[in-house]
């Protein structure tokens, strides 16, 4: 019996998609599923990075968690060392297009991951990205010319429009037995698997 295969639409560069990371690795651990990964670009060339509104501090006022503070508490995922909010991330994306054509995209999403939220680590540049490959990826200088050709582009889907067209509002977006799961706590994650398992 073919193990059960979940997309999951991401951009390492989400917050959300961090918390969103830490549920893969723990569904594929607990339901041995498998997971396809579709790259999606937050911030494209030509989209101008908008972080969020800074809100003053008021003396006296006692701070109140982020919504991110309160997902992560939800999720049980740990506060990353290295908080990430907007970046351009496109050769990271064309690289892991790569790891995908030659099997082994679960273990490089992984390393790019962690690279980035706990390292600290500049994914997009092109050395890193060979760093990280070392070990993993069969032959890196294959991986840096697809990146640099773009060998990948037309698989990688850009914010907002063509995203928006493929059903894709927010990532992490699972898609669990043609169903769309946006930003889910990882409750919801697991009763769409086992209702689909059982």
């Amino acid at each position: 019996m073919s193990k059960m295969t979940i997309q999951v639409a991401f951009d390492y560069t989400c917050p959300y998609c961090y918390i969103g990371h830490h549920q893969v690795l723990r569904l594929r651990e607990e339901f041995g599923v498998e997971f396809d990964y579709l790259c999606y670009e937050l911030w494209p060339e030509g989209m101008e990075i908008v972080h969020g509104p800074v809100k003053p501090d008021i003396p006296g006022k006692p701070r109140v968690p982020t919504r991110f503070e309160f997902a992560l508490a939800a999720s049980g995922v740990p506060k990353p060392r290295h908080f990430v909010d907007g970046d351009r991330i496109h050769n990271a994306l064309e690289a892991t297009e790569h790891a995908k054509a030659v099997g082994v995209a679960g273990q490089f999403v992984d390393r790019l991951f962690r690279a980035l939220w706990t390292e600290g680590l500049a994914i997009n540049d092109l050395n890193v990205l060979s760093s990280l490959a070392e070990g993993i990826v069969p032959d890196v200088d294959a991986l840096l010319a697809d990146v640099e050709n773009r060998a990948f582009a037309d698989k990688i889907v850009l914010f907002d429009d063509p995203a928006h067209a493929t059903g894709v509002y927010n990532v992490p977006t699972f898609v669990i037995n043609g169903k769309k799961f946006a930003e889910q706590p990882f409750s919801v994650l697991e009763r769409a698997i086992r209702a689909v398992l059982n």
